[in-house]
This record gives C-alpha cells, structure tokens and sequence, in this order.
C-alpha cells in the first residue's frame, strides 16, 4: 500500500463496516469493538490522522511483539502475498481519487494488471509461491506514489499516476522480464516441472484524458487487456484499446525509443 493511501484506506473501510446495514444497525444498541494493528503506524502518523479526520471516534494502543494474541481470520491467517495489498473494494476506491486528480490537473494515468501463465498445470503451493513473486515483482518496480493492489482471484495490478501509455509499456515489459529471471530458480516438484518456463501476462489500460473515465470502466479495460494477453502465443503484453506487443506498427518499439533523438540546425 502506498503511503498517501494508508489514512483514506483505513477510515473507508471502518467507514464501510458502520455502514453495511444501514439505519438498522444504528438502531440497534449492540456495538463491537473492532480492533486492527498496523505495523510502522507510528504516533506522529496517527496524529496526522487523526487531523484528517476528526470526527471519527478512534482509539489507538502502542501494540509492543506478543502483546495480541492470535486471531482467527486476522493477518496470520492471510496469504503472505497479499499482506500489504489494497483489496479490490480499497483499489476502486483510491482509482477513483487519482481520476479526480486527473481531472483537475490533467496528465496521464495507467493500470497495469498481471496474472500467472497456466496456473492450471500447476499445484496450489507452486501457485501461490509463483504469485508470491509476481507481487514482489510489481512492488519492486513501483515508486512511492504507486499503488499496488489486487483485483480478483490471482490478478495483481499497479495504479500509476503520471505515467503514460508508452512508459507502462516499458514498466510492463521489466515486470515481466524481472519474473521470468526470478521464476527460473523456483522448482515445480509436483508436476516434475520446473519454473524456468514460468511467465506472467500484463494488461495495460489508461485513462482517456477527453472524458470522465470511471474506476470500473478503467479495471474493465485492464481486466480485458489482460484476458488477450493470456491469450496471446507470444509477447503476453497487451495494450487496452491497441495492439499486442508484436504490433509495432504506430508506437516506437520501446528498446528503441532509448536510442531516438530529435535535434536540427
């Protein structure tokens, strides 16, 4: 999660648990104290927060290793990967906030979605050890005001602000060649194969700076560019709105653009 999400991420979803039934649950007279550690959520940081958002009634406790006991449901029981992961719910929401941005300021914006190549011939712990690195291959290559979520079963996806088509082509190209390298030293025992061959496919969508893109509209256009890159016989790179990888018809091929200069007398 990046850090300008951490405030607006925490209160939306304790604001959404107050919300979730409506009238009814205000009406009620049972109350439940919901409790969440935050690791590195320093006091300065939760004074800030604190400012941000005064009239919610908030308790906080120095929480020292070992003070809480396990809790079923809690962290401890979450696939290590998506620890530090906005959810889909928190992801559509912090989209929406860069798209206002975008509005009032202008610029670019992208999504970059990724997903495993044929997890159906592999086991549920080659899997999860194959998205494991995926997700720390996206949390290598972004930059602090990146936001790093996930939006859906197995697919992982970085929100860009300021970045335009031609540099998440790039980005998604590093992404990709980062995995495969790292992939290669991860057996498969159970399927006796091994994960040199292991690949990852990435869809790219960016918001269309003429209109009012909504975060749907925008993870529909990922969600879709992802779907052809899986299907794709090679490259498994694909650009909403575009052309694959292969097609280099009307974009500079990105190792080349590195070399393109424009000067005159």
């Amino acid at each position: 999660m990046s850090n300008n999400a951490d405030f607006d991420a925490l209160a939306n979803e304790l604001l959404a648990l107050r919300q979730a039934d409506g009238a009814a649950s205000r009406s009620s007279g049972e109350s439940v104290l919901v409790a969440r550690l935050l690791p590195g959520f320093n006091v300065s940081r939760w004074q800030e927060f604190l400012r941000r958002y005064p009239t919610g009634r908030w308790c906080a406790l120095p929480a020292n290793p070992g003070l809480l006991p396990e809790l079923g449901g809690g962290p401890s029981n979450a696939p290590g990967h998506l620890a530090h992961l906005l959810m889909a719910e928190m992801f559509t929401v912090q989209i929406n906030r860069e798209l206002l941005r975008l509005s009032r300021t202008g610029g670019d914006l992208a999504v970059i979605e990724a997903v495993i190549l044929d997890k159906t011939h592999l086991d549920e712990a080659s899997v999860l050890a194959l998205e494991t690195l995926l997700v720390d291959c996206l949390r290598q290559c972004r930059e602090e005001c990146d936001t790093l979520g996930c939006t859906g079963l197995g697919r992982f996806a970085l929100l860009l602000p300021g970045v335009s088509v031609l540099r998440a082509r790039l980005m998604a190209e590093q992404i990709q060649k980062i995995f495969a390298v790292r992939a290669a030293e991860i057996p498969i025992a159970s399927k006796g194969r091994h994960a040199a061959k292991a690949n990852c496919a990435l869809g790219i969508a960016c918001a269309d700076q003429g209109g009012r893109p909504t975060p749907e509209a925008l993870l529909g256009k990922a969600a879709q560019a992802t779907d052809e890159a899986l299907a794709q016989k090679h490259g498994h790179i694909c650009i909403a709105g575009g052309a694959a990888l292969d097609a280099r018809t009307t974009l500079v091929h990105s190792s080349e653009k590195r070399f393109l200069f424009f000067g005159g007398n």
